[in-house]
């Protein structure tokens, strides 16, 4: 498979890991939803600041790592491309690791979907850094 390609299904997958985020932006009653998932059926106040700090940096965080992988496109040759793919995988793992870790302890965390395409990254960036082609 080609690497460039790996790095548009990333960025889509990243994309609609963020939308539920981006989301609470402009839906205080998806907000609500989340952060009573957390929280119970009432948060205080400073739960929902918290919240909204945690949706702004980490939007961020998603949107810095789309642009770090739109800046790989400018790389042409194979093994550039496969080093970046490598280090892309190490970033996925660290950016899947805490729903993982979430998941397996009971503890809350994000829906199933969102840690799906976070793996289904993690795969493929280690597919593009072993046997990707340009």
């Amino acid at each position: 498979m080609k690497i460039k390609t790996i790095f548009w299904i990333a960025i889509t997958c990243i994309f609609v890991q963020l939308l539920p985020l981006l989301a609470t932006f402009f839906s205080p009653e998806f907000k609500l939803m989340l952060v009573s998932d957390v929280f119970g059926n009432e948060p205080s106040s400073d739960a929902i600041t918290m919240f909204d700090q945690f949706a702004f940096v980490l939007s961020f965080v998603g949107l810095g790592f789309i642009s770090m992988i739109f800046g790989a496109f400018s790389f042409d040759d194979l093994e550039s491309l496969r080093k970046v793919s490598f280090l892309f995988f190490i970033f996925s793992i660290f950016w899947t690791l805490p729903d993982l870790l979430n998941i397996i302890l009971g503890e809350p965390a994000a829906p199933i979907p969102i840690i799906i395409l976070g793996l289904i990254q993690v795969g493929l960036f280690y597919y593009g850094s072993n046997k990707g082609v340009v």
